[in-house]
């Protein structure tokens, strides 16, 4: 499927393709438009973190919360990234999660860094795959931990990176 959203994407709208990609459309391919300056047309594909869209900020919740919610998506990882992008996106929120002060950096900074919007979707949707491994890499060091004592520093890297691959999400 189709999905569109506006340039310059940022916390929500990298977050919110991260998470179709993930957990709703694995096929998802995103365009990115001027919006309000070029006009919201219903072939773009399903609007997303668009003023006044099904898929968009409402009842203080951002978009990607409102994905998670309409999708049921009860990932524990994915309910933790909820409070991390709440916090980074929205004004006043700053202090819910201690991650979001280098996340929103990097992201704000991503946008002109980067020669097109494409790519700074594609880069900002690898860091929040990058921050979901991050959260189940802590469950896993926990769940193995007897395992990874009796490593070396390199067996023990390559054994968690072997488990999380295993897993490995659709962003290869």
């Amino acid at each position: 499927m189709k999905w569109v959203t506006r340039s310059f994407p940022g916390v929500d709208r990298t977050a919110s393709a991260w998470l179709i990609k993930r957990f709703v459309d694995p096929e998802a391919e995103f365009i990115l438009i001027d919006w309000p300056e070029e006009e919201l047309k219903p072939e773009y594909g399903i609007p997303f973190d668009i003023k006044g869209v099904e898929h968009g900020h409402r009842d203080g919740k951002c978009t990607f919360e409102v994905i998670v919610e309409r999708y049921s998506i009860e990932d524990p990882y994915v309910k933790r990234m909820t409070e991390i992008v709440h916090a980074a996106d929205i004004k006043g929120e700053e202090k819910r999660a201690p991650e979001e002060m280098g996340i929103k950096a990097v992201l704000d900074g991503l946008r002109f860094v980067t020669r097109s919007d494409s790519e700074t979707l594609r880069n900002g949707m690898m860091l929040w795959e990058a921050l979901y491994v991050h959260l189940r890499l802590e469950d896993l060091k926990k769940e193995l931990q007897k395992e990874l004592e009796s490593l070396s520093r390199t067996e023990r890297l390559r054994l968690l990176k072997r488990k999380l691959q295993e897993n490995r999400g659709i962003l290869e």
